[in-house]
């Protein structure tokens, strides 16, 4: 016995030193636990960031709890680096005395503290609002002006020496007459906003509004113009470009690409979602919106490359995900296919980390059984997106759980538009809504995983 548990140490001991640096070993936590989900909350459109001054913290928003005059709205925080999770009601509800958290995203700044973006509906209208840390150790928020629409995210430029640093940026999409890409910026923590115009509309309304912030200072905005359905069978599919915009001057302008952008795929126009039942009807009630589901955009943290990875149709008559990539700050672009032909896939997340490693968070689903399953994977790159090795992180029949709705008119938000995928390091933090870890009863809920940008052993 005394020999075993020697070898066993010395085995630890040898995985954690052969670790590189900045990195974490593989990890698989439900965040959620019959204590701090009383509700059974559906946790859907869940979003991630880790502190850059301690990667041990990292926070999770989702829809986890709305927010009402005696206690805010929450947000999920570990300590640890994962292990465990606290639910922290640090959102009040905002001056509008509205409905919320709608739409939401999270980002830290370079000194560690937290900034949230909440999507508020009151009196028929949508508002937008920046939280800002109250206190050391971010125990309350506050909001700030409100501003934007519909589906706002939230990035803060940690860089120390450009000109930009600690900026806030926030895209979102305008609803107003024809749908337009907006990003508002703020130099004092949300506190007033300025609000940019940025997509061009002049033809086809706009939506899937992203942005990434590269070393330097320049933001990159990616969206995608919706140029008309595709049949009118279900899933339902449409023409689209998507495109990428530059600005050099702290996201006052946008010019250098050209008022359009560019184009990632060239002037071929894709098919790429927009529907309510991502899914497969004949087998299960139980679906998904896919329409700012088909796109997502980051900047490697060291060389400033540029990477996409969107939707579209191809010859395999599924929804595939691809990846493009600029090596010259967004003039040109090379797409290669992630996904092999075989499965309707949609809601890419990408990353990259800061050994050049590129990672992909996606949903395809299988319905060659008599249920639907849906599969979250992760697609890792180690040579600049030419080939891709894919991971299955966890399958799920929704039909199984007991938190999620039945189709209705407009589909279902089994997990809405977008989940969470960020990198820190040389290792990928992700979180997405899905099957219950050893909860009571199964239901949906915001699992947390880390995979390293290495080769696995």
């Amino acid at each position: 016995m005394k020999r075993f548990a020697s070898l066993t140490s010395l085995t630890i001991v040898i995985l954690l030193v052969g670790l590189p640096p900045n990195s974490m070993a593989q990890l698989m936590v439900d965040i959620a636990t019959d204590t701090t989900d009383r509700g059974n909350w559906q946790d859907a459109e869940p979003s991630i960031a880790v502190n850059p001054r301690n990667p041990l913290e990292i926070s999770v928003v989702a829809f986890s709890e709305p927010w009402g005059p005696a206690q805010g709205a929450p947000v999920w925080r570990t300590a640890d680096g994962g292990t465990t999770w606290t639910k922290m009601w640090i959102l009040p509800q905002p001056q509008s005395q509205g409905n919320g958290p709608g739409d939401q995203h999270l980002s830290y700044d370079s000194q560690g503290n937290l900034y949230v973006v909440e999507l508020d509906i009151a009196r028929g209208e949508l508002f937008t609002y920046i939280y800002r840390q109250n206190t050391t150790g971010g125990t309350s928020s506050i909001p700030g002006a409100a501003y934007g629409n519909d589906q706002p995210q939230i990035h803060v430029d940690i860089s120390s020496s450009q000109p930009c640093s600690n900026r806030i940026y926030s895209p979102w999409l305008r609803f107003k007459s024809i749908p337009r890409s907006m990003v508002s910026n703020s130099l004092n923590s949300g506190i007033n906003v300025n609000d940019i115009e940025v997509g061009d509309n002049s033809v086809f309304p706009n939506r899937t509004t992203r942005i990434a912030i590269a070393p330097d200072g320049k933001l990159y905005m990616f969206y995608k113009t919706q140029e008309g359905a595709v049949g009118i069978s279900s899933p339902k599919f449409e023409k689209a470009h998507f495109r990428v915009l530059r600005s050099d001057d702290c996201g006052l302008t946008w010019g250098p690409l050209g008022p359009s952008g560019m184009s990632v795929h060239g002037t071929e126009q894709v098919q790429t979602w927009y529907t309510t039942d991502f899914g497969n009807l004949t087998k299960s009630k139980k679906t998904n919106r896919a329409r700012s589901s088909d796109g997502w955009i980051a900047v490697d943290p060291v060389n400033g490359q540029v990477y996409v990875a969107y939707v579209n149709r191809d010859a395999s008559t599924f929804g595939q995900i691809f990846v493009a990539r600029s090596t010259d700050l967004g003039a040109t672009w090379t797409s290669t296919r992630l996904t092999d032909g075989t499965h309707n896939s949609a809601f890419p997340e990408i990353a990259v980390a800061a050994n050049g490693a590129i990672g992909v968070l996606y949903i395809d689903n299988d319905d060659s059984g008599s249920s639907v399953v849906f599969r979250h994977r992760f697609a890792l790159s180690l040579n600049n997106g030419l080939t891709w090795t894919d991971k299955l992180l966890q399958s799920m029949d929704p039909k199984q759980l007991s938190n999620t709705p039945d189709s209705g008119p407009r589909g279902v938000f089994l997990w809405a538009y977008y989940e969470g995928l960020t990198a820190h390091g040389i290792t990928f933090y992700g979180v997405f809504t899905g099957q219950s870890i050893g909860r009571t009863p199964a239901q949906l809920d915001p699992i947390f995983f880390t995979e390293p940008a290495t080769p696995n052993p």
